[in-house]
C-alpha cells in the first residue's frame, strides 16, 4: 500500500527530471562521446563524469541497499494505523523543497558566481547557418549547431565546483524569448543589428549536449554606420574589427522564473580572420544592339563568396559605373544592370547572371581629361584589350520589380563595390595587314632637324581584317583611323611610322570561310613620317632589296586609335593593339640590272677650267613596284676608286615600270673630288666612254646624300652601287636605238689631197664643243698603219651631225696599210684609229684618249 501510493510521485519526479526529446537529442552520462570539445589553449582530456556521484544521481543507491529495504518488509509490514506517515511521501517531498531551495538560492544569492560560470562554461559550436527569407525589417536566419557546458573552461576552482554542483541540480534551463545585439566599440559602439530568439530549451549539465535548431528573426541597425565599416572594409583601411555582443535572457528552470540575465562578450578579427573581396571572373560576355539605339550587355560572373551562410539573394538592380579622370573625380555612371535570384552557398562558386543596357554614352566618359591625350572610355577600353586587371564599381539601385525588401535596398545604394576582372587581351585581334600603292618621300632638304618635315615619309593603302570577337554582335562601324607603328627586320626595330593624323576610312563586314565574322577596315596613309632608328639596318634592308632576289619582309607592330560608330554614337578607341607582315616584293637578281639607263639629252649649266655642270634627262626602269618623291638626292660617282663626280637628283618622282625625262644633274669635277688620280681617273673614264667601251661607274653614298638625314647618308654609303654608264640616245641621233655611242659616225680619205674628213655627231643640243688638237693614227686590220693626222688648228662642233673641215694625213706609203688603202678606192675600208684628241667646252679643257674600232672610211680620189 505504502509502495503503491509513493509511486505517482516518484513517477511524476522521474518524468520531470527526463530531458525534453524536442530540444535535447542526446544526453549522455560519458562526455567521451563523438562530440570534442574546442578549448582555448590546449585540448581538453576527455574524462568520466565522476561529478554526477557525488551530487547523488541514481548511483547513490547501491543494489545492495535496495534488496535490503525490499527484505525489511514482512507480511505484517502491511496493515498499518490510520494516519500514519507516509515516509517515502515526505522523502520526496523534502528532496523537491531542498531542490527548490538550491535554485533560489543559486539564482538569487550567488548571481554573480553562476553567471561567470555561465560564461566561461557555455560551448556553442554552430554546424549550420543560413538565410531562410527575407523580411520587411530583416532576414530570417535558421541557425543549428551544438550546445554543451564544459566545466574544463572555467579557471576558478571554486567557481567551477559551484557552478558544476548548481548545473546539476537544474538540469535544464529555458532561455525564454530572447534579444541579442551586436556593437562596434572600435566605430563609436554603432549598433550592427539584433537578433530576436526564440525560447530555446538546453541541458546545462557538464558535459551534455544538445542539438540546436531555431529560426531567429535579424534585422539592420544602424545603416550609416554600417555602411561606413563596409567602405572601410572594401578600400582595405579594416585591419582588425572588435564585436561586442550583448544577450538578454530570461531563464526559467522548470517552473521557476529565474529572472533577466545579460551576457555580453567581445571578440576581436584581424585582418586574416575578415572575409576577402571575392575576385570575379566573367564566364561569358555577350553584347548586342537593343532598342532605342541602347547596346544589350549579356554577362555571366563566377565567383567564390567568403561568405559563412548560405543564402538566396533576391533580384536586385544596379548602377555601374567606371573610374574618371583622376580617383578623386565622381565615377561615370555608364549602365544599368539587374540580376536574377543568386544561390551563394559556404566554399561553392557562384554565378551570377547579369543583364545590362547601355542606353548612351556620358559626355563625361569620351572627353579627354585634362592635361592627356586619353578618356576615361580610353583608359578602360586600353586596360581590357591588354589583359590587364580592370575595376568597375556596382552601386545598388531601384528595380520595380525586384521583391527585395526596403531596408536591403537602402543598404545597397549607400555602398559602391569596386569589381575588379582581368580583361581579355585581343592579341589576336588582326588577322591581316597589308600596305599597297607604297610611295616613299625622302624629306625636305631645308627642313628643321627633329621635325617630321625632316624624316622621310610613306604614303600607302592600307589594310586591315579585324577578327570580330564573338562578345560583339551589333553594328559598328570605323569611320576615321589612326596610329603609331614601330617596323620591324629581322626581328630589330628599323623605325617608326607615324600615322598621328587622323585619316578617313572604309569598314565593310565580311566573313572568312569558318564563318566568322571580320571587319575589313580600309584607310590611305599619305606622307606618314619614318623615323629611322637604326641606319645600318637600314643599310642591309637596302642592299638586300638591291642585290638579293625574293623579296624581303618586314613586320609592322602598332598601336591603332580608331573612332568607332555604334547605336550608342560615335566615340573613340584607342591603344588597340596591331600586327602584321609587310611584304616587300624586288624583282629577282640584280635589281640595279633592270634599272636600262638612257640619256636622252645633255645640257651644260656651268663650267670652269676644271669642272662642268651638266644638266641631262634620263629613262630608265623602275623594276619595284614602289614609287618615291625625291627633293634632293647627292650621291657620289666612282671610278676606280677615285671619286669624280657628284650626281644628283632634284623634286623628281619615280613611279613602278618606264620613267621618262627625269632630271639628274653631274656636277664633274675630278680634280676637286680626287685631285690628280682623279683628273687621270676622269681622263680614263670618258675616253673609255667615248670610244664606245662598256663602262661601268659606282654610286656610293655619303654623309651629304639625304641633307636632313646625314646618319643614313653615311650607314648606307658602305653600299656600292655598280652602274653602267648610260649611253647618250637624244633623239633624232642617227644611232638610236644602238648598244654603244657613235662620235664618229663616218669618214671619208682623199688620196689624190692625203686628207680625211670625218661627220661627228654632238649630243649637247645648246652647247658647241671645239676640238683644239687632233694626234691620230689610222690602222688597218688592227696593227698595219695606214695614215696620221697631226693637227693643231681648233674648229667647232656644233650640236648634231657636223663635218669636220679636210685634216691633212700622212699616209704611210708601202706599208700594207697604205696598199689596201689604194685597193678600196671608190669603195669603203674598216679601219681602227687611235687619237689622243684636246676639247674645249665652255670654259673647261681637257685632253682624252679614243680607242675607234671599225670605222667605216670611204676611199675617194
Amino acid at each position: 500500500m505504502t509502495d503503491e501510493a509513493s509511486r505517482p510521485l516518484l513517477d511524476e519526479q522521474a518524468t520531470s527530471s527526463a530531458p525534453n526529446p524536442s530540444q535535447e537529442i542526446a544526453t549522455r552520462s560519458d562526455p567521451r562521446g563523438s562530440f570534442e570539445l574546442s578549448s582555448e589553449s590546449t585540448p581538453l582530456l576527455h574524462r568520466r563524469d565522476d561529478d554526477l556521484v557525488a551530487y547523488g544521481t541514481d548511483r547513490d543507491s547501491s543494489p545492495s541497499s535496495s534488496i535490503e529495504s525490499r527484505r525489511s518488509g514482512s507480511p505484517g509490514s502491511s496493515c498499518k494505523k490510520t494516519g500514519r506517515v507516509r515516509w517515502p511521501t515526505v522523502l520526496s517531498l523534502a528532496l523537491l523543497t531542498t531542490s527548490i531551495l538550491a535554485i533560489l538560492l543559486f539564482a538569487f544569492a550567488a548571481p554573480a558566481v553562476i553567471k561567470e560560470y555561465a560564461q566561461e562554461a557555455a560551448v556553442f559550436e554552430p554546424t549550420a547557418l543560413s538565410i531562410d527569407s527575407t523580411t520587411s525589417n530583416g532576414v530570417r536566419a535558421r541557425v543549428q549547431g551544438d550546445f554543451v557546458m564544459d566545466s574544463n573552461r572555467v579557471k576558478g576552482k571554486s567557481i567551477r565546483t559551484f557552478g558544476r554542483f548548481a548545473t546539476w541540480i537544474s538540469r535544464e534551463i529555458d532561455t525564454g524569448d530572447s534579444d541579442v545585439e551586436v556593437y562596434l566599440p572600435e566605430y563609436g559602439n554603432i549598433l550592427v543589428g539584433n537578433a530576436a530568439l526564440p525560447s530555446i530549451k538546453v541541458n546545462i549539465r557538464n558535459g551534455h549536449h544538445t542539438k540546436i535548431d531555431f529560426l531567429t528573426d535579424l534585422t539592420p541597425g544602424d545603416l550609416k554606420g554600417i555602411h561606413g565599416v563596409a567602405m572601410d572594409w572594401i578600400e582595405g583601411r579594416l585591419g582588425r574589427l572588435s564585436v561586442k555582443g550583448k544577450a538578454t535572457l530570461h531563464l526559467k528552470a522548470g517552473l521557476i522564473n529565474l529572472g533577466t540575465q545579460i551576457l555580453t562578450d567581445t571578440f576581436t578579427f584581424e585582418e586574416n580572420d575578415l572575409p576577402a573581396l571575392p575576385e570575379i571572373n566573367v564566364a561569358k560576355l555577350s553584347m548586342h544592339d537593343a532598342k532605342d539605339r541602347a547596346v544589350a550587355v549579356d554577362v555571366l560572373l563566377s565567383a567564390v563568396i567568403d561568405s559563412p551562410v548560405a543564402l538566396a539573394v533576391p533580384a536586385l538592380g544596379f548602377d555601374i559605373f567606371v573610374p574618371n579622370c583622376s580617383p578623386g573625380d565622381p565615377h561615370i555612371q555608364v549602365a544599368n544592370a539587374q540580376t536574377a535570384e543568386v544561390q551563394i552557398h559556404p566554399g561553392e562558386p557562384t554565378i551570377v547572371g547579369v543583364e545590362g543596357l547601355v542606353r548612351s554614352l556620358p559626355d563625361s566618359l569620351t572627353a579627354t581629361c585634362p592635361g592627356e591625350d586619353g578618356s576615361p572610355l580610353d583608359l578602360l577600353v586600353a586596360s581590357f584589350i591588354r589583359g590587364l586587371k580592370t575595376t568597375i564599381y556596382v552601386r545598388g539601385a531601384d528595380m520595380p520589380s525586384s521583391q527585395a525588401p526596403e531596408w536591403m535596398v537602402d543598404l545597397l545604394r549607400s555602398v559602391t563595390v569596386p569589381l575588379s576582372f582581368t580583361g581579355h587581351a585581343l592579341d589576336n585581334l588582326v588577322k591581316n595587314f597589308t600596305m599597297t600603292d607604297t610611295h616613299f618621300s625622302l624629306p625636305d632638304p631645308f627642313a628643321e632637324p627633329d621635325t617630321p618635315e625632316s624624316q622621310p615619309a610613306v604614303s600607302a593603302l592600307v589594310k586591315v581584317l579585324i577578327a570580330l570577337p564573338k562578345q560583339l554582335n551589333f553594328n559598328i562601324d570605323v569611320p576615321r583611323v589612326r596610329s603609331l607603328a614601330n617596323v620591324y627586320y629581322k626581328d630589330k626595330v628599323l623605325g617608326v611610322l607615324d600615322i598621328n593624323k587622323w585619316h578617313k576610312a572604309n569598314s565593310t563586314l565580311v566573313k572568312d570561310r569558318r564563318g566568322s565574322s571580320g571587319l575589313l577596315v580600309e584607310f590611305a596613309i599619305k606622307d606618314a613620317p619614318l623615323e629611322v632608328t637604326d641606319s645600318d639596318l637600314l643599310a642591309d634592308l637596302v642592299q638586300t632589296m638591291l642585290f638579293g632576289s625574293g623579296g624581303v619582309m618586314l613586320h609592322i607592330t602598332a598601336t591603332v586609335d580608331t573612332k568607332v560608330s555604334t547605336g550608342l554614337g560615335l566615340f573613340t578607341v584607342r591603344g588597340i593593339p596591331t600586327e602584321g607582315d609587310v611584304p616587300v616584293k624586288t624583282p629577282s637578281g640584280d635589281s640595279i640590272g633592270h634599272l636600262h639607263p638612257r640619256v636622252v639629252s645633255l645640257q651644260m649649266a656651268e663650267s670652269t677650267e676644271s669642272s662642268l655642270f651638266v644638266s641631262t634627262k634620263v629613262n630608265f626602269t623602275n623594276p619595284t613596284e614602289y614609287s618615291a618623291t625625291i627633293p634632293l638626292v647627292d650621291v657620289l660617282m666612282i671610278y676606280n676608286g677615285t671619286t669624280i663626280a657628284h650626281v644628283l637628283a632634284r623634286d623628281i618622282s619615280v613611279v613602278p615600270g618606264n620613267n621618262t625625262n627625269v632630271s639628274i644633274e653631274f656636277a664633274w669635277s675630278p680634280s676637286e673630288y680626287g685631285g690628280r688620280r682623279g683628273i687621270e681617273n676622269g681622263r680614263a673614264l670618258l675616253s673609255s666612254y667615248i670610244s664606245g667601251a662598256n663602262t661601268t661607274v659606282t654610286l656610293q653614298t655619303h654623309k651629304g646624300t639625304i641633307p636632313a638625314l646625314p646618319e643614313i647618308g653615311k650607314s648606307l654609303s658602305i653600299i656600292h652601287i655598280a652602274v653602267p654608264v648610260p649611253r647618250v640616245s637624244t633623239p633624232g641621233s642617227p644611232d638610236d636605238g644602238g648598244d654603244r655611242p657613235h662620235f664618229i659616225q663616218d669618214a671619208t680619205f682623199y688620196l689624190w689631197s692625203s686628207t680625211a674628213e670625218f661627220t661627228l655627231f654632238s649630243p649637247l643640243a645648246e652647247t658647241t664643243i671645239a676640238i683644239t688638237s687632233i694626234d691620230a693614227t689610222a690602222f688597218y686590220e688592227k696593227d698595219e698603219p695606214v695614215g696620221r693626222i697631226n693637227y693643231k688648228e681648233s674648229f667647232n662642233v656644233p650640236p648634231g651631225l657636223s663635218q669636220t673641215p679636210r685634216l691633212p694625213v700622212d699616209p704611210v706609203v708601202g706599208g700594207i696599210g697604205y696598199d689596201a688603202l689604194r685597193k678600196a678606192l671608190g669603195q669603203s675600208l674598216q679601219m681602227d684609229a687611235v687619237a689622243r684628241v684636246g676639247v674645249c667646252i665652255e670654259k673647261y679643257t681637257d685632253e682624252v684618249f679614243y680607242h675607234g674600232k671599225g670605222i667605216a672610211a670611204k676611199v675617194r680620189i
